[in-house]
């Protein structure tokens, strides 16, 4: 409809109403079109032969647009957010845009309404940076043990080798979009031992918290679209990293992605940001 739009207008049949430029994708064409487009919303649908190319992907990534990807697949080769991915609800003739993923509360996703009936023995995380080191330093007295899956993509494997074991996730939802079905499928056949946790970014998790004090963050917090240059950044997670990283530049609470700041990490203020996703003994 949008392609109808762009060619005949008004008498396409076809009302676009929009603060920006839309533009949808020729299978023919992309490349050319791509070049000549900026600061609006392309639409793509699978019917693009190189939608899911490495090619087509670092043209999102570099672009200053906007992109409504139209698939039944992932997009293993793009970071996107678990909570920007959308199916069509038909009703009679009205369509609408519904999230495939729910947050259940405290940032837990999962696909049917279920909540652990135990403690957890494992915290697990996606990395090994700064986020593990928080986690571990918190429940360095605690029986819960953390562990590091070392990658995102590398999570659901994790899992698939740990089943006799209580295991609560923590990874980036922001950068989560692909992983999404899977994991939160085997999460769903391990409903009481497994528990899926995906805020934005760790990052977001710490601006959240309020323990950074004279910090006004509740408007990047609420519409981060509106801070966001698209061309600079590829996602969420890379825009709260910098905000954070430039804004506590010279406190205590200095950021670095690789070795969590100790002020972080004090009682009061580990607290506050454990209070965002707590559940059972991981709080």
């Amino acid at each position: 409809m949008v392609a109808d739009y762009m060619r005949t207008g008004e008498q396409s049949g076809v009302s676009l109403q929009c603060d920006c430029p839309c533009v949808a994708l020729t299978d023919y064409d992309w490349r050319n079109q791509l070049s000549s487009v900026h600061d609006s919303i392309v639409f793509v649908d699978e019917g693009l032969k190189e939608i899911h190319s490495d090619e087509f992907a670092h043209h999102v990534l570099y672009s200053s647009n906007y992109f409504v990807l139209i698939s039944r697949a992932d997009f293993p080769n793009l970071p996107y957010s678990v909570d920007e991915i959308y199916k069509i609800k038909t009703s009679g003739k009205y369509h609408s845009f519904v999230p495939v993923y729910q947050d259940r509360g405290n940032h837990r996703y999962a696909i049917s309404r279920s909540a652990p009936k135990q403690d957890f023995s494992i915290l697990l995380c996606e990395d090994s940076k700064s986020g593990f080191q928080f986690f571990e330093r918190h429940f360095a007295d605690s029986e819960l043990t953390c562990a590091s899956a070392m990658t995102n993509s590398a999570i659901l494997g994790w899992l698939d080798q740990h089943f006799d074991d209580r295991v609560f996730v923590v990874a980036d939802g922001a950068a989560f979009g692909c992983y999404a079905d899977r994991v939160l499928k085997l999460q769903d056949i391990h409903r009481d031992t497994v528990t899926v946790c995906l805020p934005e970014s760790f990052e977001w998790l710490l601006l959240s918290s309020g323990v950074i004090s004279g910090l006004d963050v509740k408007a990047v917090l609420e519409t981060p679209e509106a801070f966001v240059n698209s061309e600079k950044f590829k996602s969420w997670e890379d825009f709260f990293y910098k905000y954070l990283r430039d804004k506590t530049g010279n406190s205590v609470f200095r950021y670095d992605k690789d070795c969590i700041p100790e002020a972080f990490c004090r009682g009061s203020n580990s607290a506050k940001v454990m209070a965002l996703i707590a559940c059972r003994n991981v709080r």
